[in-house]
């Protein structure tokens, strides 16, 4: 399966009712917090998904580049906010052939939830910096492996390591996932100094079992990272070239 097929199969996946059906406030909570509010001249997004990031994107920043590589998604999006704000752009493309024929730089770079699913995520990561211009940013975003929901799977049994690819993971095409020490390893391995890292989320059951919660118990999930630093849902990272 090469790497176009495997993106189609992931796709088919997360823009099913399945996967529309599931808890989004961890995500939106994550994009809201992650970009600046007070934006900046350009920036580019890799993997535009549904386009929920690109909103706010186009709200806050003068120019966004997006790139996926499904066609139609690429499509859809820049429909739906083109005008919204910010010169919008979409780009039809593998994200790694993207970068290598870029031919520019952005001020800020996004990847979210994009590193556990790509062969080589240095690889990606030293591409990106080569696109991040001298005084800019990158924004990273991944799942944690020491989430409170991994761990204590692990002590229930259910997995034999917090890293260990469950059938979810590999539904969804995830390749790893993220340590807070292997995701930093990544990010400096590829040249970039790490500027601030945020744990985000307390998941302490899975995506499924919290369908039955409140919203107002989410949304305080969402915001309870802090409550367990080294066990937090999500890990993000901003770190300059």
């Amino acid at each position: 399966m090469n790497e176009i097929e495997h993106l189609e199969r992931i796709a088919t996946f997360y823009h099913s009712a399945e996967a529309s059906d599931g808890v989004n406030h961890f995500h939106l909570h994550l994009r809201d917090i992650m970009i600046p509010a007070e934006g900046g001249d350009s920036a580019l997004e890799l993997g535009c998904g549904s386009g929920r990031w690109t909103r706010v994107l186009c709200e806050r920043y003068a120019e966004v580049d997006t790139v996926d590589a499904a066609g139609p998604l690429v499509e859809a999006v820049v429909a739906a906010y083109q005008g919204v704000g910010a010169s919008l752009r979409g780009h039809v493309a593998l994200v790694e052939d993207f970068l290598a024929a870029a031919g520019r730089t952005w001020q800020h770079v996004y990847l979210s939830m994009l590193l556990e699913h790509v062969a080589d995520p240095v690889d990606l990561l030293a591409r990106s910096r080569r696109v991040c211009a001298a005084d800019g940013s990158i924004f990273i975003a991944v799942p944690n492996a020491t989430s409170i929901h991994r761990t204590l799977a692990v002590r229930a049994g259910l997995i034999c390591a917090v890293d260990e690819l469950s059938e979810n993971d590999h539904r969804v095409g995830h390749r790893r996932v993220y340590t807070p020490e292997l995701l930093a390893r990544h990010v400096r391995d590829a040249g970039f100094t790490i500027t601030e890292s945020l744990p985000v989320g307390l998941k302490p059951i899975t995506h499924g079992q919290m369908k039955a919660l409140p919203d107002a118990v989410l949304w305080a999930l969402c915001r309870s990272g802090d409550l367990v630093p080294n066990n937090p849902a999500y890990l993000v990272i901003k770190a300059k070239p």
